[in-house]
């Protein structure tokens, strides 16, 4: 007998059988040979019988909820793409023939000679020019200041007293725009867009009637969806009301709530050919920027680009009435629109940075605008003759009118209470003229046009208290011009503070109210006001109970942190009123009563003439101090006060007493 191997050799197929991918239903039940030809294998073939193939080989109809769709607007976007980046590639080779030969320059440099004034605000005949000078070029992207931040971390000089600069720097500074990938935006569809331009014109148009919707419909947003092509200058409206609008949608808190950063940012991509176009249409994009520099002050340099948009305004003369001669009804309210527009961003900005106006109200001569929706004004050839009583729409220019009356108060005021230098006889007459704008913002408040249901938070009611206590505060509250404040003054900016802290409670209860720069600065600002006089009033404070007081910091806090919306601002906003509303509730358990209604020593120390100038300057800048008090503060309650306005809110930094 042989020994076996150890090594059994492998067995191998024979030659010319072939296997079947999968056998068919019968040969599989039978386990036989299936040759699987289509439509009927072999073995059934011979033996008549039905083949049903095997579920491997069947190709199964996709269900209804399939990606196709959402692969095919891809691929077509990556199409789009693809030819966006051929182009700017043989824009790019141009570019460096011309940089080689200045002498090549062609004549679409000089676009910008081509458009007058009348077709920039929109005409039947609009000239749009066409070149490659028109396209994006990735050569020539902005690189200005009106992309940078509003608000910067302020330099430390040795010697310099940080709280000559506006609080609002030392809160903000550190406060930057997060960066996150690029969102797709493949989701998006002509409906999207339909809505996004429907919530600007009906939530935010009506604060800054900038644009007429019908030409911009025309113009801008109908080559937009249709895919014709677009000049860049259409490609930043659209792309900036798109922005502007998403930041008030409701589903941007959700999977796309930073959606607008990408409508921006596709927006400032043209911005560089916006800068060289006429001044009309470049300040109706640069007040574009300011509307969404409110929602992110940190992405839009607002106080260089609202008085840019009004010195192209001025630059135009639209703020003369003797421009508007020989303009049909349609350019005269434009040009009314835009300027009137940029003077109100200009004096909020101004007003809420501590910086100076634009513009005097002496210098202006234009009339406001009448009270025309956009329909009307492209349907009326001629001013319509002025009516008694004209029942205020949602639609129309009521609301922008109101504000304008508002914003013209807010300057005057401003000017007169709150200026640089402070003279001998801006005293006088301090009551007098606090009375007469006192009066002046009630009946305007009265006369505030009410609507039955608008979906803008600026047609609300709350809105207009929220506008009116503003100004009450800016009106009464510790200026250069009055730095002490009497026990009827504190109390009037107590109320003012309530009432502007509960109208935005009643706003953020019904959602009506988001992130904006105005928004934060004022809330923090009545807190501060609110505490400010309790602190400085005994008899205030004998008027209130702890238990109210602890209540309005816990609803100030709360809402503040809400609309913040986990930005670093608000947490430090709110740890300030924290610390501060923990010192004054001390003052409630003092069992001493208060020898005077109103804590002169509080404010002397306190007051503007001290916190402004150093110590060293003070006597040379102020001959005559009003009420300087030679005792040192509370130390039990006035701690949080030093540290938050002589060090420049940054609570905790230095000692308190080195400003003594």
């Amino acid at each position: 007998m042989t020994t076996p191997s150890s090594s059994p050799v492998p067995r191998r197929h024979r030659r010319g059988l072939t296997r079947s991918a999968a056998a068919c239903e019968r040969c599989r039940r039978r386990k036989q040979k299936c040759d699987g030809k289509p439509p009927t294998c072999g073995p059934c073939a011979g033996a008549g019988a039905t083949c049903i193939p095997s579920e491997r080989l069947l190709i199964r109809q996709g269900d209804a909820d399939c990606e196709c769709q959402s692969l095919r607007e891809q691929l077509v976007s990556l199409e789009r793409r693809y030819e966006a980046l051929a182009q700017q590639h043989e824009e790019l080779l141009a570019q460096k023939d011309r940089d080689a030969n200045p002498r090549a320059l062609d004549d679409h440099t000089l676009v910008n000679s081509s458009l007058d004034y009348p077709d920039a605000i929109g005409t039947s005949e609009t000239v749009v020019p066409q070149g490659p000078d028109l396209q994006r070029n990735a050569n020539c992207a902005y690189s200005g200041r009106i992309l940078r931040p509003t608000f910067t971390k302020s330099t430390d000089l040795e010697g310099m007293n940080k709280s000559t600069l506006s609080c609002a720097w030392n809160l903000w500074g550190d406060d930057s725009v997060p960066t996150e990938p690029p969102i797709s935006m493949s989701i998006l569809n002509n409906a999207a867009y339909i809505e996004l331009v429907n919530i600007f014109f009906e939530r935010r148009w009506p604060y800054l009637p900038v644009l007429h919707r019908p030409t911009f419909e025309a113009k801008y947003l109908t080559p937009f969806m249709t895919n014709l092509e677009t000049d860049p200058v259409s490609n930043f409206f659209v792309y900036m009301v798109l922005a502007v609008a998403a930041t008030e949608k409701s589903w941007v808190e959700q999977e796309n709530r930073l959606i607008h950063r990408e409508f921006f940012a596709r927006a400032v991509q043209e911005l560089h050919y916006v800068m060289r176009i006429d001044d009309f249409e470049c300040a109706q994009c640069l007040l574009l920027l300011c509307m969404y520099g409110h929602n992110e002050p940190q992405a839009v340099n607002l106080w260089y680009t609202s008085g840019l948009a009004l010195r192209l305004a001025t630059g135009i003369d639209l703020h003369r009435r003797e421009s508007l001669l020989g303009l049909d009804l349609f350019r005269t309210e434009m040009s009314k629109r835009v300027f009137w527009c940029a003077y109100v961003m200009d004096c909020s900005i101004a007003v809420n940075m501590g910086r100076p106006l634009g513009i005097q109200d002496t210098d202006i001569s234009t009339p406001l605008p009448l009270q025309l929706s956009d329909d009307q004004l492209c349907d009326t050839v001629e001013a319509p003759d002025p009516e008694p009583v004209t029942i205020p729409k949602v639609t129309d220019t009521s609301t922008f009118i109101h504000i304008i009356k508002l914003r013209r108060m807010n300057a005057k005021i401003y000017k007169a209470f709150h200026p640089a230098v402070r003279s001998s006889s801006a005293r006088d007459g301090v009551d007098a003229l606090r009375s007469y704008y006192y009066s002046e913002l009630n009946m305007w408040l009265v006369t505030a046009p009410r609507y039955p249901h608008t979906h803008s938070t600026f047609q609300s009611l709350e809105w207009f208290h929220i506008a009116f206590n503003h100004a009450i505060m800016s009106l009464y509250r510790p200026s250069r011009t009055a730095p002490i404040l009497s026990a009827d003054d504190l109390r009037i900016c107590t109320e003012a503070a309530i009432g502007l802290i509960s109208s935005y409670s009643s706003l953020y209860a019904r959602n009506k109210i988001k992130y904006t720069f105005v928004a934060i600065h004022s809330l923090f600002l009545a807190a501060l006001t609110m505490l400010y006089a309790l602190r400085a009033s005994p008899a205030l404070r004998q008027d209130l109970t702890k238990p109210v007081i602890s209540t309005n910091i816990s609803t100030f806090l709360t809402l503040f942190r809400g609309i913040s919306n986990g930005r670093a601002v608000g947490e430090k906003c709110s740890s300030i009123i924290e610390r501060l509303g923990a010192a004054i509730l001390t003052l409630f358990d003092d069992t001493e009563q208060p020898i005077s209604a109103v804590d002169d020593e509080f404010q002397s120390w306190f007051g503007l003439q001290t916190n402004i100038f150093s110590p060293r300057d003070r006597d040379a800048t102020f001959g005559d101090p009003v009420g300087v008090s030679p005792h040192l503060p509370d130390v039990r309650v006035d701690l949080p006060w030093t540290d938050l306005f002589i060090e420049g809110l940054d609570m905790g930094a230095v000692s308190a007493w080195n400003f003594f």
